[in-house]
């Protein structure tokens, strides 16, 4: 699989964005995020008044989502500590769009970083969630 070339320490460009993922969210991708975390809450749950709303951590697989389908990351390299901001919850049948940007480029210590900005919005514009977090890539 090859890396998008957006994203080598060559080809970085500060500001640019890299791609952009779309998806609609479903009550069985809560259903299954919840099993597999082992959520119970019932504001997770179709019948909740009001209606279902996802778990604030399932977004952040939006952005993981998106890095795979895209080849987002070179093989061999290290992500360190992320920056989480949690907005509006999704809720099923949200349509929401995640861009994925680089944000700086450096080198330290013989060491090349990339930092990448996730942000992950619905349709209204509103943030649902946004993670920074930097790599040492090769």
């Amino acid at each position: 699989m090859s890396v998008n070339p957006l994203t080598t320490f060559e080809a970085a460009e500060i500001g640019r964005k890299v791609c952009e993922g779309r998806m609609t969210v479903t009550q069985t991708d809560i259903d299954t995020f919840c099993a597999l975390m082992g959520y119970d809450d019932p504001a997770y749950r179709a019948d909740a008044p009001g209606g279902a709303i996802a778990p604030s951590s399932m977004g952040l697989t939006y952005g993981l989502r998106l890095g795979w389908e895209e080849s987002v990351f070179p093989p061999g390299a290290i992500r360190m500590g992320d920056e989480n901001i949690h907005g509006v919850p999704a809720r099923p049948g949200d349509e929401l769009v995640t861009d994925l940007t680089v944000t700086d480029r450096f080198e330290r210590k013989g060491r090349r970083f990339l930092t990448y900005r996730m942000e992950t919005r619905n349709r209204t514009g509103a943030l649902v969630c946004s993670v920074a977090f930097t790599a040492i890539v090769p």
